[in-house]
This record gives C-alpha cells, sequence and structure tokens, in this order.
C-alpha cells in the first residue's frame, strides 16, 4: 500500500509539472493526486506499524546515542526515547 501510495503521489507530480497537450486534461487533478497519495502513506504508517507511539507510527522517531559496538569502533547503538526501538549507525563523533 505504500508502494502504491508513492506511484500516486509520483503521478501527481508529474500531471504538476506535465506540459504535453496529452495530460492537459488532468492538469487540474495533480493536487487531488498528492493530497490523496499523502493521505493513503499516512493511514498505512498508521495501520502497518506496531509502535506505540503515533510519532513513531510515521517514522520520526527520537532516537538518544548509546555505547558504541565492540566489533566496529565507528559505530554506535541508538536507541528511540518513545518506542525502544534500537539501530546501529556510524558516528563520526
Amino acid at each position: 500500500m505504500k508502494t502504491l501510495a508513492g506511484f500516486i503521489i509520483l503521478m501527481g507530480i508529474i500531471l504538476l509539472f506535465a506540459d504535453a497537450e496529452l495530460l492537459a486534461p488532468l492538469e487540474g487533478f495533480a493536487v487531488y493526486f498528492i493530497v490523496g497519495g499523502l493521505v493513503m502513506l499516512a493511514i498505512a504508517q498508521f495501520a502497518g506499524n506496531g509502535e506505540k507511539h503515533w510519532l513513531c507510527r510515521i517514522g520520526f522517531h527520537d532516537f538518544e546515542r548509546q555505547e558504541r559496538v565492540e566489533e566496529v569502533p565507528a559505530m554506535r547503538w541508538y536507541r528511540c526515547k518513545r518506542c525502544g526501538k534500537e539501530k546501529r549507525a556510524a558516528s563520526i563523533v
């Protein structure tokens, strides 16, 4: 469903910038495609993710830096303050 929403948003953007005579009658629907795709994407994110906090459900985690990974010194563990999701990422600091 997220992929379909992405294609609908892309189609709206293409219609917004299209200059061809073939797509000219559909130019008025570009905003509807973009807004509809964004709403569809938000619904898919809320329904598909099982995190507790609503911001974490749509992908806005609040990560804080944890300890270093022993195997790779440049890697660190990060943990979300709200939902507890963990990830490993490179850190230059």
